[in-house]
């Protein structure tokens, strides 16, 4: 989100006063406390396992900017009565507000720790301690863990006919005899597990655990239960489901796959659980996961993370919240798993802290309309296209069967349309529920999702009411960071689409799309990462991802060390198969501009988000990556294999300008990572290989002709991506940018990149001060665009932009990055980080009359509203405390320009610097 405005005029610079200025009031003897303190950017955590976890805190709302802070911090065991001191800073000399590293004793398992931060401002006030905020450790070794996995010994995958054996449950009723001061439970499952304290869920996370390398690691969660324990018997129920652990091929279901994947089974479901309780004399008890615990093949009778799930009633009974009927037929003693390096996970395999927030149900939705088929089922039309499942409440008799079928569009003849989410008729995703005939039934999917605007519901006895099927949507619990709205109902649609299309993708990985595929691609993340960092607060977020990456690298011993593949949890092992496109020769298993995520993705989290830890923990398969791709690069004669600008509508693009652009930026990144990590020597060599790859870059695609410089074939993509990659001369750039305007002009204003130029387009259009050209692209109605989508009825981004394909992705969504780094002009300064500098410098373009966008810095928010009448133009900034901003008042010849402080001039374009505070710029005729 760098980018700064050319300035026309150089003007005398004035520090505007905040709006109500204090200056001219006694300054108070203490600045505003800290708020918002976060640790490992989470708001009170338990169960994390960084031995020094990182702090957050946003200033007070009226300091006057960060000079230095000191952190405190007690520790409390919840065997003993009172606290100890821990761990104070001292005064430390830092504006630093975000990831700053604990830095006191060693931790240990189940440590609380309670903390508070009081800083020192320009002024010298110090502020009040903030409001005490605590984080607790998790179980940090394998020691610490009791429990035992276990198994269901009568499952077995699959049956001689093909049909999948329900999938276990297991359970184990404890008494309590006590007041319970504080209770934890530690637990995880796979594939997927769902877990119960006397038949109520045990917290709000769904579809956990979070995907990993399931032998490089697992995660697991914990749970508060001390409000939820009760005394005398209580019951832990754990149900299961396949996830990604188990991928079964099902007669009649739908399977992703085709030729180009390998898959696994990696094993049969298990679980394991810890449960520890303290009680307030401080005396403890566990009850862990182990021989002792029952178990019995399940309600859920089919699971599949891919085509749907199936439940049958008749098979559930109280047995997960009744100690009595854990010992009914059907129930036996569970299995403890003896793991070995030849199981997944392995007797290596370390249990993780599962450090991303949760995925939760974020609303319900009931359905808009309803129509009834010939066939005396149902459509339901649920309003927009979204990610999540059915929930049906029903009644009936016993052995009815509900079955639904989720779509993303209709047939003309307004029937589904299953094409999109890759299921066809013999082929099906589909939820069924058959009824227990007690009553008001109430069942949802557990252990998958999907992605649907329309359900076909059969089997009911009568019409449905709008509260009989509903939706519940569902995406990782990430905090929002900008809000946009404008006066164009196009570009406010567009951008609710594009958020939506994010929030359907964003699981615990994100995924390219919520049906056909569900892949982790790591390419989707890196190529939409501006809209992703802009949209919302990833910090907790994409580490892990980057760990995703880091754990399925090829190792030494592999075929093809270092090399990381396109997706990642690498849960199918894509062969290396090429395909002969117009562009070039492709191949699926690897490409720069998706295993280069692992160097370019902390590069930006570090940008963003001042951290470093990231950079720090995944060097060493940076640097294992580059080597892989240099080989890569010897071997293939200098063209290392890929897919090039993928999914582009102009297919003229030289996939070798695509692939060597990323590799370039990926080395220059690299440089960058080297030279802040203090690794001199490295810095030095990447230097060097990014220029080596610059070079070889003009020399390759620079051309000339009688109107002047261009790149490749003279494509959208490849003179955008030569300008994004800061390829191009100083002195050619005006051409080139001349040349990429052409391009888009000759094509009606249409964008005709793929994925991976998309973002460089809209940077390269930006830098050039020529957001015209974006708006007219973006508006456009007719296809490919945006504005076409609109037009033609989309409720989420599709896979191209001429509507075909899955829809619902997310990597076509760097106009939302625009909305916020263009239109209301929300910018990083070139050089900063954390955005602490800041540029702010508002598009106006077409026939806007007003926008507003705001952004969440770890410093604060920063908001940008403007607004354009035949009386002139206004523009408000709100700058958050510790941040400076150069604000550029878009003004044309010939008007007058007043600021809310001194300073103002009357020229073309009037620049600011300002400091922290809420700003008021008018212009007017």
């Amino acid at each position: 989100m760098n980018r700064r405005r050319p300035v026309l005029t150089l003007l005398a610079v004035a520090l505007l006063a905040v709006s109500g200025s204090a200056t001219a009031a006694a300054a108070p003897s203490s600045s505003a406390k800290p708020t918002s303190l976060k640790t490992e950017n989470l708001a009170d955590p338990i169960g994390i396992d960084a031995d020094k976890p990182l702090l957050s805190w946003l200033p007070g709302k009226d300091s006057a900017g960060q000079v230095a802070y000191e952190i405190r911090a007690t520790l409390e065991s919840p065997s003993q009565h009172g606290k100890r001191d821990l761990w104070d800073s001292g005064k430390v000399r830092s504006t630093g507000t975000s990831n700053i590293p604990y830095a006191g004793p060693a931790l240990h398992s189940r440590d609380h720790v309670s903390w508070q931060v009081r800083t020192w401002d320009t002024t010298g006030r110090v502020s009040t301690w903030s409001d005490p905020s605590s984080w607790e450790m998790g179980l940090l070794s394998a020691s610490d863990w009791s429990a035992r996995w276990i198994e269901n010994p009568s499952y077995d995958c699959t049956q001689p006919d093909g049909k999948e054996t329900p999938l276990p449950v297991f359970g184990k009723a404890f008494a309590v005899h006590g007041a319970v001061k504080q209770a934890r439970l530690y637990t995880t499952g796979l594939g997927m597990y769902a877990a119960t304290i006397n038949g109520r869920p045990v917290g709000d996370a769904v579809l956990e655990p979070g995907q990993t390398t399931y032998s490089a690691e697992v995660d697991y969660r914990t749970y508060d239960l001390t409000r939820a324990l009760r005394s005398g018997t209580n019951t832990i129920g754990m149900q299961t489901g396949s996830g990604t652990y188990q991928r079964v091929k099902t007669p009649g279901r739908y399977f992703f796959g085709g030729t180009l994947e390998q898959y696994t089974v990696y094993g049969e479901p298990k679980v394991i659980a810890q449960l520890e309780i303290t009680y307030q004399d401080g005396h403890r008890e566990v009850v862990s996961s182990d021989g002792t615990w029952r178990t019995a093949l399940g309600p859920t009778t089919f699971s599949s993370w891919w085509s749907g799930e199936e439940y049958d009633a008749r098979r559930a009974s109280e047995s997960l919240t009744s100690a009595a009927a854990l010992t009914n037929a059907g129930w036996q003693q569970a299995s403890p798993v003896t793991l070995t390096q030849a199981t997944t996970p392995r007797d290596t395999t370390p249990l993780r802290a599962n450090p991303r927030p949760p995925v939760t149900v974020a609303q319900t939705v009931r359905p808009t309309s309803i129509r009834k088929l010939a066939d005396g089922s149902y459509i339901l039309d649920f309003g927009a296209n979204r990610s999540g499942w059915p929930s049906v409440s029903v009644s009936g008799r016993a052995g009815d069967t509900v079955t639904m079928i989720p779509a993303e569009n209709l047939a003309a003849d307004g029937t589904l349309d299953i094409a999109s989410t890759g299921a066809k008729p013999g082929s099906q995703i589909a939820y069924r529920y058959t009824l227990s005939g007690h009553g008001k039934e109430t069942w949802h999917p557990q252990f998958t999702y999907s992605g649907f605007r329309y359900l076909q519901v059969s089997g009911l006895r009568t019409a449905p009411a709008k509260d009989t099927v509903t939706m519940d949507v569902i995406h990782a619990a990430n905090p929002s960071a900008s809000d946009f709205t404008s006066s164009s109902d196009v570009l406010n649609q567009i951008h609710t689409i594009t958020e939506r299309a994010i929030q359907s993708n964003m699981m615990s990985v994100m995924t390219d799309c919520p049906d056909r595929e569900k892949g982790p691609y790591t390419g989707d993340n890196l190529q939409n990462l501006d809209a992703l960092l802009t949209d919302y607060d990833m910090s907790a977020f994409e580490p892990q991802l980057v760990r995703n990456m880091v754990t399925a690298q090829r190792q030494p011993g592999d075929v093809s060390p270092g090399l990381i593949a396109n997706i990642a949890p690498e849960f199918h092992r894509v062969a290396p198969t090429t395909q002969t496109k117009p562009q070039g020769t492709i191949e699926f298993l690897d490409e720069v501009n998706w295993g280069g995520a692992v160097i370019r993705i902390p590069w930006q989290l570090y940008l963003t988000y001042g951290d470093t830890r990231t950079m720090a923990t995944s060097y060493d398969n940076m640097v294992a990556w580059l080597d892989y791709e240099a080989k890569n690069k010897a071997a293939n004669n200098g063209d290392i294999p890929g897919l090039g600008d993928w999914s582009a509508t102009d297919n003229t693009t030289p996939m070798q300008l695509a692939i060597l652009a990323g590799y370039y930026t990926a080395a220059s990144d690299m440089a960058g990572v080297a030279q802040v990590l203090g690794k001199t020597a490295d810095h030095t060599k990447y230097t060097a290989l990014a220029a080596q790859l610059a070079t070889e870059f003009g020399t390759r695609f620079r051309h000339v002709d009688a109107t002047g410089v261009y790149y490749g074939s003279d494509s959208e993509a490849s003179n955008a991506m030569a300008l994004d990659a800061g390829l191009v001369a100083p002195a050619d750039r005006t051409a080139v940018l001349d040349r990429l305007v052409a391009s888009v002009r000759k094509a009606g204003n249409h964008i005709t990149t793929g994925s991976v130029a998309l973002g460089p387009l809209f940077r390269a259009l930006e830098a050039g001060n020529r957001d015209d050209v974006i708006y007219d692209m973006v508006v456009n109605p007719t296809s490919p665009g945006y504005g076409y989508l609109i037009a033609s009825g989309h409720t989420t981004l599709s896979e191209s932009l001429d509507g075909g394909g899955s829809q619902n992705h997310h990597f076509l969504g760097a106009v939302d990055a625009w909305f916020i780094r263009g239109l209301a002009g929300i910018q990083q300064t070139d050089g900063s980080v954390g955005y602490r500098d800041l540029t702010i410098a508002p598009a106006i373009v077409g026939g806007l009359t007003h926008a507003e966008g705001s952004y969440q810095t770890p410093n604060g928010t920063v908001s940008s509203t403007w607004t354009k009448s035949a009386h002139g133009f206004r523009l408000q900034v709100t700058v958050p405390p510790g941040a400076s901003a150069t604000v550029h008042v878009p003004a044309a010849a010939g008007r007058n320009v007043q600021a809310s402080g001194p300073g103002a001039r009357r020229v073309t374009e009037a620049v600011y610097t300002v400091g922290a505070g809420q700003y008021t710029f008018t212009a007017t005729n």
